[in-house]
């Protein structure tokens, strides 16, 4: 009879620092009435382009996985983008959205929105991006239109949430941390592990639990007081803060942006912080080579 081997304690306890998930941690069983609701938000750019890996890697698993799907969108009335940070620039298809197949959605034009939020307080403390404050009132959309369809997909009350952005080309599947999740019997909230910059992910998310959902999917309330502890807005960095006292993990799971225009951002999928430096364009499905893992220490 071969003896068990034990992981050594430090590599335990170095996931537990890190916050890495284990894939097939989860040891229970997969509740029969499970739901899991997609939540979709922002701009579709080209979703044309983006929808296959949707499906393939994100629907179709929580399909497999849960009795019921439901998905949820909040998208802005948008037939052009100029973005001159990023150097983004084209016309979108305003109708795009339809291609998802949602089971319930919100449209609004931009800029109200704005209106919601202490905005001149929040400027008031710097424009991290340097662009005339451009990318802070991008990120004031963005979060908004995710507290939106968090706001309908709650509703649903369900068990596991994806948040996940439209105009990104999912590498991976998410089906053995859907499992994870479905059989683990604690919450969660998985991010990627890429791209951390001194915070989390703020891509895409698995989630499960009411807590960690309002947590993450409605942090849009919390800029306000964020900024007002003296910090310049940062998605990632607003994403660790809100999520503070959550169960957070993260997870290898790629995914790279796709612009209006049909092509892919160059990501650096190597873990940690993210790469500095101006985008590279590439065509769809070109993935850069990850840098190896730094040795543990003894």
């Amino acid at each position: 009879m071969r003896p068990m081997v034990c992981p050594p304690w430090w590599v335990a306890d170095r996931a537990m620092t890190t916050g890495a998930a284990v894939v097939g941690a989860g040891k229970g069983r997969v509740r029969a009435d499970l739901r899991i609701a997609m939540v979709f938000f922002g701009i579709t750019r080209a979703l044309r382009l983006t929808l296959p890996s949707i499906t393939e890697n994100l629907i179709a698993p929580a399909r497999k996985l849960a009795k019921e799907v439901r998905l949820y969108g909040h998208f802005f009335r948008q037939s052009e983008i100029r973005n001159q940070r990023s150097g983004e620039e084209g016309r979108m298809d305003p109708e795009e959205y339809r291609l998802l197949n949602l089971d319930e959605v919100e449209l609004e034009e931009p800029g109200a929105c704005l209106d919601l939020y202490p905005m001149a307080e929040m400027q008031a403390r710097g424009d991290i991006w340097r662009d005339d404050f451009a990318s802070f009132r991008n990120l004031v959309h963005q979060l908004y239109s995710l507290k939106q369809a968090t706001l309908m997909a709650e509703e649903f009350r369900p068990d596991i949430v994806i948040f996940a952005r439209p105009d990104l080309l999912y590498h991976d599947s998410a089906a053995e941390h859907l499992d994870m999740l479905a059989r683990a019997h604690r919450s969660f909230v998985l991010v990627p592990d890429w791209s951390q910059w001194f915070g989390h992910n703020d891509r895409f998310a698995l989630v499960k639990g009411a807590e960690g959902v309002a947590a993450y999917g409605r942090r849009a309330d919390r800029m306000g007081e964020y900024c007002a502890r003296g910090k310049r807005m940062h998605s990632e960095r607003l994403l660790k803060y809100a999520l503070g006292g959550q169960r957070v993990r993260t997870m290898h799971m790629r995914a790279s942006r796709v612009r209006a225009n049909g092509l892919q951002v160059l990501e650096d999928f190597t873990p940690g912080r993210g790469p500095m430096g101006k985008r590279e364009l590439v065509p769809l499905g070109t993935i850069r080579p990850e840098a190896p893992a730094m040795a543990a220490s003894a």
